[in-house]
C-alpha cells in the first residue's frame, strides 16, 4: 500500500494543476456552439449552400453573394449545424450567369442592394446532406 501513495500524489497534483490552468480558460458546454473562422472548408460549403438558396428564393432579376461574414459558429449536434450572420450584396450578374463567374457589386445606388442575413445550415457530411433550417434577412 505504500508504494501506492506516491502515485496518488502524483495524480492529485496533475489534477490540482490542470484545474489551476483552467481557470484561465472560458468553460464550453459540450455541444454548445462554437467559434468558426470564415475561411474553414465546411463554413464556405455552408455560405455557398445558403446563397444558392437565397438566390433561388429571390424574385431579383441580380445575384447576390456574400460581402461580409459577420460571425461564423457551428455546433456539433448529430452533424453540423453552421450559424452564418452575413452582409449580401446585390452583385452584376443575372441569375442566367453562371454561378462560378466572379461578380461585381452594384454600385449605383438604383441597383445596389446590401442586406444584413442570419443563416442557419445543417450539414450531415458523411451522408452528404446539406438543408438551410433558416433565413433571415433584413
Amino acid at each position: 500500500m505504500a508504494a501506492a501513495a506516491p502515485w496518488l500524489l502524483l495524480a492529485a497534483l496533475a489534477l490540482a494543476a490542470g484545474a489551476a490552468l483552467a481557470e484561465d480558460r472560458p468553460r464550453r458546454l459540450l455541444g454548445a456552439p462554437l467559434e468558426a473562422e470564415a475561411n474553414e472548408e465546411g463554413v464556405q460549403r455552408a455560405l455557398r449552400f445558403a446563397m444558392s438558396e437565397y438566390n433561388k428564393a429571390s424574385n431579383d432579376k441580380y445575384r447576390s453573394r456574400v460581402a461580409e461574414v459577420v460571425q461564423a459558429r457551428k455546433q456539433i449536434v448529430s452533424g453540423i449545424k453552421y450559424y452564418l450572420d452575413v452582409k449580401v450584396g446585390r452583385t452584376t450578374c443575372t441569375k442566367s450567369d453562371s454561378e462560378d463567374k466572379e461578380c461585381a457589386f452594384h454600385e449605383g445606388p438604383e441597383l445596389a442592394k446590401h442586406v444584413t442575413c442570419s443563416f442557419v445550415v445543417y450539414t450531415v457530411p458523411w451522408l452528404n446532406r446539406i438543408s438551410l433550417l433558416e433565413n433571415n434577412c433584413q
